[in-house]
């Protein structure tokens, strides 16, 4: 009986910290604002592809949406960086993936 109870515990205790290594990290959101945007057509289909200039404290992003961000230029927003896309806080709060084309450290001027 004793022995049972243990081997249930243990396997209590090895699912929940699979559980918790399985769990999506948290984010850290920045703040930052749209300096531009652009619209390009994509070959001779009606898709377009929307180019944005996102601007942080310390980096400015070049970034590729398929669809439209609904973000106004200059009006605070949230971001967060991962690798090669940024996730994009919308008015709305809806979170939109966009692909990184470049990125460029930016110094503080004074």
């Amino acid at each position: 009986m004793r022995g049972r109870q243990i081997a249930l515990g243990v396997a209590f205790m090895l699912l929940v910290s699979v559980k918790a290594l399985s769990a999506a990290p948290a984010r850290t959101w920045q703040d930052g604002e749209l300096i531009s945007r652009h619209t390009v057509p994509v070959g001779r289909s009606l898709q377009n592809h929307y180019i944005y200039r996102v601007r942080g404290l310390n980096r400015e992003y070049v970034v590729e949406s398929d669809t439209p961000l609904q973000l106004n230029l200059y009006v605070p927003m949230k971001y967060c960086p991962d690798h090669r896309q940024i996730l994009i806080q919308d008015a709305d709060g809806n979170e939109r993936k966009v692909r990184i084309l470049q990125r460029a450290s930016v110094s503080l001027r004074q």
